[in-house]
């Protein structure tokens, strides 16, 4: 993230790329509009004013087309000339106005760009008669930027749309009842009701009430998610069935659902390096075609010996066929529609040259708890010690701790009850915080603590059988706990749950080309080691802090190249600054997810990694593909004109013709 205010963001998201602002000046999306409110930055949306505004480029390069048509066939059906002439103009000022416009704006600041160079040609050609030649020029030139601007629109339009699902007003809970407020009057700590059926105003936690909540505008995720007490909440997601009211916990310009628009504005910003260099260079390559074309014409004339019309005709040609549309929006529009397609699948990408070193990285590393796991505790042994069946030890332990607020009590109720358990009454229920708890079960005595403690409770064989089997928890990388049953121990086997696209992701990533897939952990070197078994890693490194993931992470840089860091976003943040692709995963609460990665995914699919690493293949496949394309029709195109003087109408389709396959070949990533 930048250090611009809101307000720079959104400002800087709508200026134009450099020798392109015919693409870029038509677009007027439903922009977030932010304002300083007492000394903080609060964000509303206004409705949309301005949907035919963004349609307009290719209603007028239809428009113009279809007035060229009509002009070429009138004059083969030998209509009068003057209504050729009339239709000719028609066509040539609807499809030139908005390049005039441009040209006056690039002149003012004493810039020569690519409408420049194709007004400039446009009007030779109607200057030597072949005015139709030159609608058909602005007409091509037209209906290439309205499918950049399609593209834009698109890459914008998926995430930045969002904004106008938050409503502008929350019902704040007063001493009156609910009563509407604007969204950057609501204070933090306020609580705001949200009945069935309405949207999440703003980021909050659920105080009262139960409910499922869809999150798919945000997570990508099709199944909404049950909320309770306790759970956050985020702007812009729709509740389903319940009736919740929530603590404020983000004011308005501070959301999930702001920040991300505010992403959206800077991704815009980080162009790709091959983007970047064609930026640098196309000024002087605009004016050095301009020259060369001026340079054609007196020396066809003089040297070569052609009448001067000719003469003329040739530097105008060289003039088309020499301009760079093709090859200025052989990577912006790729990598536009390759952001819009990854923001559909629920992925953030901050710009495209994130995705074009992504395409080119050679190691992934991953961080363990949240990333590869899903950081929630799950019961995964009893291993009873004596004559109880680990059914029964089951259903006693979870009578007790359903009473119990403690991290691995959940995950012994939630086992009980998905083996359809009945869950029995406990009496006389105690708790030594981080000790243990107890309490009384239809007549036994039931208590569930540190193994330490327990073991103090034992003796003899017993004892001896207990501590070989806390052993041999301890050596499957799993955290255990003993329960007790009047004086019968069981040993309880906790672990981490693996995500279930773990496996896969990283035989994906291989196949696709990954030399090395290794882990980066804080965790003990047990857990470690059988998490890397589980998944398929490479190898891993355990027991590491966070300054010792950084050293590891450049220790894989020196020794393979370009490195990839898939983190959680809290406590990975320097890693993920550090590397040269940063991915947040399962961090749609996490400010410093947003901060710190280059990529987020806002769903908790680790599968997605691997489709963005394909998705940076396939758009830098395509980025060379059409810079390939554009060079060699520029080159065939000059060397044709310059020995064999191909005719103007053919030098104007070849060229343009170019830059819409262009187009279309980069639009082709919209569809993943």
């Amino acid at each position: 993230m930048t250090s611009s205010t809101p307000v720079a963001a959104v400002e800087a998201s709508r200026r134009p790329l450099a020798l392109n602002r015919r693409a870029l000046n038509p677009i007027l999306l439903d922009q977030p509009v932010y304002e300083a409110d007492a000394g903080r930055a609060s964000l509303f949306y206004t409705p949309s004013a301005q949907a035919l505004d963004q349609r307009m480029p290719l209603i007028g390069a239809c428009t113009a087309g279809f007035a060229l048509l009509a002009a070429y066939f009138s004059r083969l059906a030998g209509a009068p000339a003057a209504l050729v002439d009339l239709l000719t103009l028609v066509s040539f000022s609807i499809a030139g106005l908005p390049a005039l416009s441009s040209v006056w704006s690039s002149l003012r600041e004493l810039r020569v760009d690519i409408d420049v160079l194709m007004l400039l040609g446009a009007g030779l050609a109607a200057w030597i008669g072949s005015a139709m030649e030159g609608a058909l020029l602005l007409v091509l030139f037209a209906a290439s930027g309205a499918m950049e601007t399609y593209a834009l629109n698109r890459s914008q339009s998926a995430l930045v749309g969002l904004g106008k699902l938050s409503p502008r007003h929350a019902f704040v809970l007063t001493s009156d009842g609910p009563k509407p407020v604007a969204l950057k009057e609501v204070g933090l700590g306020q609580h705001i009701l949200i009945r069935p059926g309405d949207r999440v105003p703003l980021d909050g936690r659920v105080v009262e009430g139960a409910s499922a909540v869809d999150e798919s505008v945000i997570t990508g995720e099709p199944l909404p998610r049950e909320k309770t007490v306790a759970d956050d909440v985020f702007a812009g997601t729709a509740n389903r069935d319940g009736r919740l009211v929530v603590e404020v916990t983000k004011l308005a310009g501070a959301t999930v659902l702001a920040r991300v628009v505010e992403l959206v504005a800077q991704a815009r910003e980080r162009k790709a390096k091959s983007e970047r260099l064609i930026d640098r260079i196309g000024p002087t390559y605009t004016i050095g075609v301009i020259l060369f074309s001026m340079l054609v014409v007196p020396v066809s004339h003089y040297w070569i010996g052609f009448a001067w019309a000719e003469a003329i005709r040739r530097g105008i040609a060289i003039l088309i066929v020499g301009s760079p549309c093709a090859l200025i929006i052989a990577t912006p529009v790729a990598y536009l529609s390759s952001i819009a397609a990854a923001a559909r699948q629920g992925i953030l990408v901050k710009g495209g040259v994130h995705l074009e070193t992504l395409a080119h990285a050679k190691v992934t590393l991953f961080d363990k708890t949240g990333t590869l796991t899903t950081g929630q505790i799950r019961l995964a042994a009893i291993e009873p010690i004596g004559d109880l069946t680990p059914d029964q030890c089951l259903r006693l332990a979870a009578s007790v701790e359903i009473l119990s607020t403690h991290p691995l009590a959940e995950s012994v109720t939630s086992a009980g009850k998905d083996r359809g358990m009945d869950i029995a009454q406990a009496d006389d229920f105690r708790s030594v915080p981080g000790q243990s708890i107890s309490a009384s079960v239809e007549g036994r005595k039931v208590w569930i603590g540190k193994p330490g403690l327990a073991l103090e409770k034992l003796e003899g064989a017993m004892r001896t059988r207990c501590e070989s089997q806390l052993q041999a928890v301890r050596r499957a990388g799993q955290t255990a706990a003993v329960l007790m049953v009047d004086s019968r121990p069981a040993v309880l086997a906790f672990s981490d749950t693996l995500r279930s696209g773990a496996s896969s992701c990283v035989a994906d990533l291989r196949r696709q080309g990954m030399t090395r897939i290794e882990m980066l952990t804080g965790d003990h070197e047990l857990t470690a080691a059988m998490i890397a078994q589980q998944v398929g890693l490479d190898g891993f490194r355990a027991d590491l802090l966070p300054e010792q993931k950084l050293d590891a992470l450049h220790d894989f840089r020196q020794e393979h190249g370009g490195v990839v860091m898939v983190g959680d976003g809290v406590n990975d943040a320097p890693a993920l600054v550090a590397a040269d692709v940063g991915i947040a995963i399962g961090s749609i609460g996490a400010d410093v997810a947003l901060d710190a990665a280059d990529a987020v995914l806002l769903g908790d699919r680790i599968e997605q990694v691997a489709w963005l690493h394909r998705q940076a293949i396939k758009t830098s496949a395509i980025v060379r593909q059409n810079l390939t394309l554009a060079l060699g029709v520029i080159v065939i195109l000059g060397f044709a004109t310059l020995s064999m003087g191909i005719p103007l109408p053919l030098a104007v389709i070849g060229h343009e013709g170019s830059t819409v396959l262009v187009a279309l070949n980069a639009l082709r990533l919209l569809r993943q």
